[in-house]
């Protein structure tokens, strides 16, 4: 299909803007199965076009580089980014060790360490196998120091380290608004 029919077909049935990443979303979507209504009864239902346009929109946000979508809280940057002369990359220090041990093999950073308290002893290899990037889930750092059944272990220790965050959070927050 010609290039002007597809953004013909974009911007006055579909309602898409006009532009190369749409185009060829749509070009895509325009090779699936949507049409099958229209074999099977000969004429095409307006949920035929509604399914289409879902098509084209995902394969979209798929043709968008992840630093150009929105997230809620604004975009995600890439780390080549330009910040005035300078990139996100020269402002990532590469040396930071995140758990740095200080003497007596407790950890720098006191909010990890008042978590890790909340922990049994295979909970917190756990943590720290995720951590350390030993996993790249939960239930990979589970496996990987040897829990058994280390899906439901992994996911139990990942709530209960959600939990004690959200709990330190909350005690955080609440000692704030009594100093005010």
């Amino acid at each position: 299909m010609a290039s002007r029919t597809v953004d013909e077909l974009a911007v006055k049935v579909l309602v898409f803007r006009r532009s190369e990443r749409w185009r060829e979303a749509l070009s895509t979507a325009l090779l699936g199965a949507w049409y099958t209504p229209l074999d099977e009864t000969g004429y095409l239902p307006s949920l035929a076009l509604q399914a289409l346009k879902r098509e084209a929109c995902a394969l979209h946000r798929q043709l968008t580089p992840v630093w150009e979508r929105r997230n809620r809280r604004g975009r995600v940057l890439s780390l080549d980014a330009d910040l005035g002369g300078l990139s996100l990359y020269d402002l990532v220090a590469a040396d930071i060790d995140l758990l740095a041990h200080t003497e007596g093999g407790v950890y720098e950073d006191e909010r990890l360490n008042a978590i890790l308290r909340g922990l049994d002893p295979a909970e917190r290899h756990v943590v720290v196998a995720y951590a350390e990037g030993e996993g790249t889930t939960w239930t990979e750092a589970a496996a990987h120091v040897g829990a058994g059944a280390p899906e439901a272990f992994g996911e139990r220790v990942r709530r209960k380290v959600k939990r004690l965050a959200a709990e330190q959070h909350r005690r955080l927050a609440q000692r704030v608004r009594t100093f005010e």
